[in-house]
Parts: structure tokens; C-alpha cells; sequence
């Protein structure tokens, strides 16, 4: 079952290169747990829709929550 999970979170580190490493790591690991979505920045503030199986999706957002 495809599901959907639309969050938005609070910046800790909001230079150039934290933001570009979160993105690189989405782009790599992502496709690889059958994750799609979008990864949005602007104001300290990241606003993602993850959409996936129930279980890959759950898994991600495990782990965003421990970031």
C-alpha cells in the first residue's frame, strides 16, 4: 500500500554545505528503500512529503526523527 507523510522540521545546522549534504543523502538512499517525494528549504524550516510502502516509509521517518 502506497502511503504518504508530509512534515516539516526546524533546521539545527543552516549553511550551504548541512543542506546540501541532507539533499545528497536523499537523492542516494531514497530510491534504493522504493522512497519518492520532495525535499523543500526555505526560512530554517524543511517541509518533505515522503510517499513510499507503509513499511519503507515508516522506517525513514524513524530515523529523521533521531536526526
Amino acid at each position: 500500500m502506497l502511503v504518504r507523510l508530509l512534515y516539516a522540521s526546524r533546521a539545527v545546522d543552516t549553511t550551504v554545505e548541512a543542506i546540501d549534504a541532507i539533499l545528497s543523502q536523499s537523492r542516494q538512499s531514497n530510491p534504493a528503500c522504493g522512497i519518492t517525494g520532495i525535499l523543500c528549504y526555505g526560512g530554517g524550516i524543511f517541509l518533505q512529503a515522503i510517499e513510499g510502502g507503509r513499511m519503507a516509509v515508516s522506517d525513514l521517518f524513524g530515523h529523521i526523527q533521531k536526526d
